[in-house]
């Protein structure tokens, strides 16, 4: 499957999980999973501080309350119009958080300009021939000097029972099921740090990595130039 037919399969797929995927990712409620996941908030919250956010792909709202509560401003957007309605109906901390549905590959459409963005549980579903861009459309968006932020998943250690495999291109393709029982296939790439810093090279410097493995999480930011 061709990388645009993989997006667009992809895209339609987090559109129908949408009312499930909040239960899937284990998040109850936003306090218990700033309790969770307190050591990777604290590593990037200074880079938020006070900004004007751009935040890609964020789903149902779970990272914009995080972000909401330390940023000056959130715009949060998503391609999928669904999921944004079920963000929408969430509490935020600041009430200068608004939502916009754009396609993360060229956000065309988005007003003004930002000193940061943040993209949490996302790299890992780009397909690699995609990765240059989508930071092209991101970088594009903010003014020099601002700070990119991306939080994403190590790999479980039973990946290789979960029926997965390598596409033409290098992507490891996971099938998932809804309650439906529509089936689907989803990019879910894991890369190294060296990989993801020959990604940034040319977009960015000040490249910082940490990764965490108890709550199975890496944790990448860079600066514009």
């Amino acid at each position: 499957m061709k990388a645009d037919e993989l997006v667009h399969r992809m895209n339609e797929y987090y559109s129908r999980r949408a009312p499930w995927h909040d239960t899937y990712m284990g998040y109850g409620d936003n306090p218990s999973m700033e309790d969770l996941l307190a050591p990777i908030i604290r590593w990037f919250e200074t880079y938020v501080e006070g900004a004007d956010i751009l935040e890609v792909a964020c789903g149902t709202g779970n990272w914009t309350q995080v972000l909401a509560r330390r940023a000056r401003s959130v715009t949060a957007t998503d391609v999928n119009k669904s999921v944004l309605d079920m963000a929408e109906l969430k509490s935020y901390a600041s009430n200068r958080v608004s939502f916009e549905v754009a396609d993360a590959y060229t956000l065309d459409g988005l007003p003004g300009t930002y000193n940061a963005a943040f993209a949490a549980d996302w790299w890992s579903h780009i397909p690699k021939s995609r990765i240059p861009a989508f930071l092209s459309a991101v970088c594009a968006k903010l003014v020099p000097g601002s700070r990119v932020i991306i939080v994403d998943m190590l790999p479980a250690k039973n990946l290789t029972y979960l029926g997965t495999h390598h596409d033409e291109e290098g992507n490891l393709i996971h099938p998932r099921k809804l309650p439906s029982g529509e089936e689907f296939e989803v990019v879910k790439n894991f890369p190294t740090e060296e990989e993801l810093a020959a990604c940034v090279r040319g977009f960015g410097r000040d490249v910082a990595y940490r990764s965490h493995d108890r709550l199975r999480r890496w944790m990448l930011a860079f600066s514009t130039g």
